[in-house]
């Protein structure tokens, strides 16, 4: 497994920027720009990007590390769900409200989207979206087209702007949940490696 702490860095810095760019300009007005610019084709669109982070891209990473690991991949099925417990627990206790409660006006209703109000922060998308590609491009082959890498770090920030279209979260929550799933994935890399449950 290769991903380089470098390259977690490197979103992370990305990440951390877009925060100073939310403090700078304003949390809620980013959300509600992003929320106005809006067309039919995006609506569907975005609807499909968002249910990415949902099955697809975490049973295409449990399956590759499956492939690629063998059985020492239950571990990593083992720290997304972790993951997942965690994000809600956190969603629960924190209890921040979504657009829909914050933004009632500006929120628009779209076909095969149902409006959550509550239990905004962190967006559980976003972070299994940044988890689960941390996870898949550790696992993938050198020689593999690089086309692979890059198109599913360019889903991951989709699916967190996705999130923020659909008027389901605010600029805040998919920060928040892009870093947490990083660290989180950093946090599981380093320990199986201090436990030699993978190499390096």
């Amino acid at each position: 497994m290769t991903f380089p702490l470098r390259q977690i860095k490197v979103f992370s810095i990305l990440i951390l920027g877009l925060l100073l760019l939310g403090i700078f300009f304003g949390f809620d007005k980013i959300t509600l720009s992003i929320m106005a610019h809006h067309h039919e084709v995006l609506d569907i669109g975005m609807v499909y990007i968002s249910k990415w982070a949902e099955w697809p891209l975490i049973a295409i990473s449990i399956i590759l590390s499956f492939y690629v690991l063998g059985k020492k991949a239950w571990i990593w099925a083992l720290a997304f769900a972790i993951e997942g417990v965690l994000i809600q627990l956190a969603k629960i206790w924190i209890n921040w409200p979504r657009p829909a409660i914050k933004f009632p006006e500006q929120v628009r209703e779209i076909s095969g989207i149902t409006l959550s109000q509550w239990k905004a922060f962190p967006s559980g998308h976003t972070a299994a979206a940044f988890f689960g590609t941390a996870l898949f491009v550790s696992l993938l082959k050198p020689q593999w087209p690089r086309a692979i890498k890059y198109s599913s770090i360019f889903l991951a920030f989709a699916v967190g702007y996705s999130r923020i279209y659909l008027g389901q979260h605010s600029f805040e929550d998919v920060l928040a949940g892009a870093l947490i799933g990083l660290w989180l994935y950093t946090g599981f890399y380093q320990y199986f490696r201090y436990k030699k449950w993978i190499n390096p």
